[in-house]
């Protein structure tokens, strides 16, 4: 028997009638079911046909009402089949289910078909197509209407993989996903059948069994820092995939070049032809150099945590370049310091890095009403992060979901820092209880840094010691009043909160200064033999980078390599063993990826090797300005070399250190200015007062 897909009302009006055997009346219905009775009307006549495929009848007797007639064996089996259809699509659902009903069919398939699969009008399914149009030009599909034939869409192979898996992992719980693919040999084709989820039906049950143990076998080695979501994307997309394969359909027009150029590529590509070694021999199919470019990339935008060597060929400077920017317009926009926050840095570049790949060839989103909330309580924060990745990614698409992720990164950081919350206020308020009562609960609601609020009126306030608060509001302006105060409406509004927030933000920074002071000061005198051992090693290392930093003047020359070689030449003995390979080196990371630092005149040149003995950083002025390619893409006129080196492997000490000079470069437009222009002595003094903090932490 065909599954018996209908909406929750008529199954209502089902299990009513099944109940009641000797008939309802309309208004009855309608009662029960707080409806009009022309619904209930248009309700039973839909329902006819449904029934009819038990064999059973549906009549209206004058004095009774409705009831149903038919055989018990009729009854039995519909309500079994009751019992075990599925619920009821959203309308979002079943739009997805359509959408993956048309990639599925390479041909026509007629309206009338869709509308009975889905068990909805005709209408119903032209009113959806509508709404779909929108998910399918992004992707750049068709859809073609032939008279008397029907509709069919038009599409790359690897656009069709990628909506029919997003769309099915998107309705598939990770648990119960997982919960199925581990308990194997308990499960038989029964129980896949009698499953109530109609997107995991989609899926061949032999074919993701298989590709589930693959990736399992896999999974040590190239998926251990891999999401559970992410996990069970990949095996859909694999799934569907071979599925794919069998039927003869492969990807021919995927393009290498969307692959993008870094270190995790040829691992990628490596983990993607292992994986179809597996598949090409138990299925006996033909794979594609296109096809493993297509799951190298898609593996490729999985989160991965990167190297957190700064130096290393590994690292993307352009894109390193433009994260510690998105945190410079964000912690200005919302007057809050994410900018000395390593955590959220290194977070931020590898959650980015693997978004920008899943940027080109994204997936439909899953829905997740956890990210609607952080949206919510996370207003401001996110409204700025969404305008400041367009802002320094204007040419990179990042879905809503994506954004999301990255504001969580920052609310993340944002609850990381000691806020020094539970503040104290004092509500002068001469308006009554009851008006004072409808403040209280508006600070509560919209500041919940305040914590303790005291209402006071104007004749005790003789009686009262304001140091003892943190902030002081006022519905009522104070003549005299020494201490500094804010006054507010009683209902206040929404331009009065804005204020209060920034100034509670002010008294939370100052707050913190003095709690951290106070910390260092407390563990000066309490540090042990292995704190004083790493503190006397940084100490050491950023001693000798002081000790050899200079702003050379080099000799005037139109050609880059010929310079560079004079400075590696000059550090041979003391700083590098072989002046030419570290040359090499340095030039061929330029042309890799471009190193200039936009809106300024300067580059910087680093690499890590074993032939640096140790940790340097100095600055090279050029006579004459040389046009080198900044990591924006845009053309600048270097006239400072900024040259970075470390031995390889480089000590966490040594990292750390040279972070913070590479973080302070591009921390705000003083800073990129002081490196850009400023002296030898007050380069020094800056750098120092870098290291001394760095140490103090």
């Amino acid at each position: 028997m065909k599954e018996l897909y209908i909406s929750k009302r008529e199954k209502e009006i089902i299990e009513i009638l099944l109940e009641q055997k000797n008939g309802v009346t309309l208004d009855y219905l309608s009662d029960e079911l707080k409806v009009s009775n022309r619904t209930i009307y248009r309700e039973l006549s839909s329902l006819e046909s449904t029934l009819a495929k038990y064999q059973i009848k549906l009549i209206r007797e004058a004095d009774i009402g409705y009831r149903l007639v038919g055989k018990p064996a009729s009854f039995k089996e519909l309500q079994q089949q009751l019992s075990a259809s599925p619920e009821e699509l959203t309308a979002q659902q079943r739009q997805s289910a359509l959408v993956i009903k048309l990639l599925m069919q390479e041909k026509e398939v007629k309206m009338e078909s869709l509308a009975m699969d889905l068990q909805v009008s005709v209408s119903t399914i032209q009113a959806d197509l509508v709404s779909i149009e929108e998910v399918f030009k992004a992707y750049k599909i068709d859809i073609e209407r032939k008279k008397a034939k029907g509709i069919q869409a038009i599409a790359t192979e690897s656009s069709r993989r990628l909506i029919i898996s997003g769309l099915i992992h998107s309705e598939i719980n990770e648990y119960d996903f997982f919960q199925l693919m581990e308990s194997e040999t308990k499960s038989d084709a029964k129980e896949w059948e009698t499953g109530q989820n109609p997107f995991l039906k989609q899926l061949n049950k032999e074919d993701l069994y298989h590709v589930y143990a693959v990736v399992k076998r896999f999974g040590q080695h190239y998926f251990e820092e891999v999401t559970d979501s992410q996990l069970q994307r990949l095996v859909i997309l694999l799934c569907v995939s071979i599925m794919r394969l069998r039927v003869g359909h492969q990807i021919h027009s995927f393009k290498a070049s969307t692959l993008l150029a870094d270190s995790d590529q040829t691992k990628s590509i490596e983990t993607a032809t292992a994986i179809y070694d597996f598949m090409q021999k138990l299925y006996g199919i033909a794979i594609t150099k296109e096809e493993i470019q297509f799951l190298g990339l898609q593996i490729q935008g999985l989160n991965v945590p990167l190297r957190n060597e700064f130096l290393s060929e590994e690292y993307d400077t352009d894109l390193g370049y433009k994260v510690r920017e998105l945190i410079r317009l964000v912690s200005n926009e919302l007057d809050w310091n994410f900018n000395q926050d390593e955590t959220l840095f290194h977070d931020l570049l590898a959650h980015i890095s693997a978004a920008i790949k899943r940027a080109i060839a994204p997936m439909p989103e899953s829905n997740n009403p956890l990210l609607d909330k952080i949206l919510t309580h996370y207003s401001e924060l996110s409204f700025s992060v969404k305008e400041n990745l367009t802002h320094v990614f204007p040419t990179i698409h990042f879905l809503p979901n994506e954004i999301v992720y990255i504001v969580i990164h920052f609310a993340s950081a944002y609850e990381r820092q000691p806020k020094v919350q539970e503040l104290k206020a004092l509500v002068i308020c001469s308006s009554g209880v009851g008006t004072a009562k409808i403040l209280e609960s508006r600070i509560r609601k919209y500041i919940p840094e305040i914590t303790v609020i005291e209402i006071s009126r104007i004749s005790k306030l003789h009686r009262i010691d304001f140091d003892e608060y943190d902030l002081i509001l006022s519905t009522i302006f104070l003549q005299g009043f020494e201490t500094e105060y804010k006054v507010v409406t009683p209902l206040l509004m929404d331009n009065e909160i804005k204020s209060i927030q920034l100034y509670v933000r002010q008294i939370i920074s100052e707050k913190k200064k003095i709690k951290e002071k106070k910390e260092k000061n407390i563990l000066t005198n309490q540090k042990d033999e292995s704190e004083f051992k790493e503190f006397y090693q940084k100490m050491s290392i950023a001693n000798e980078i002081l000790e050899n930093f200079n702003v050379h003047q080099t000799v005037g020359t139109k050609e880059l390599k010929p310079i560079i070689s004079a400075i590696c030449k000059s550090l041979e003995d003391d700083i590098l063993i072989d002046s030419d390979h570290i040359v090499y080196k340095l030039m061929d990371r330029m042309e890799l990826a471009p190193i200039g630092l936009p809106n300024t005149n300067m580059a910087l040149f680093h690499c890590i090797d074993p032939t640096i003995k140790q940790s340097f950083f100095s600055i090279y002025e050029l006579p004459k300005s040389i046009e080198v390619l900044g990591i924006d893409r845009n053309p600048i006129q270097m006239q400072r070399i900024l040259m970075m080196l470390g031995p390889d492997p480089l000590s966490e000490n040594s990292q750390e250190i040279l972070g913070s000079i590479s973080s302070a470069i591009v921390e705000s437009d003083l800073t990129m200015e002081i490196f850009n222009s400023g002296s030898k002595q007050l380069l020094n003094n800056y750098l120092s007062s870098i290291f001394l903090e760095k140490l103090k932490k």
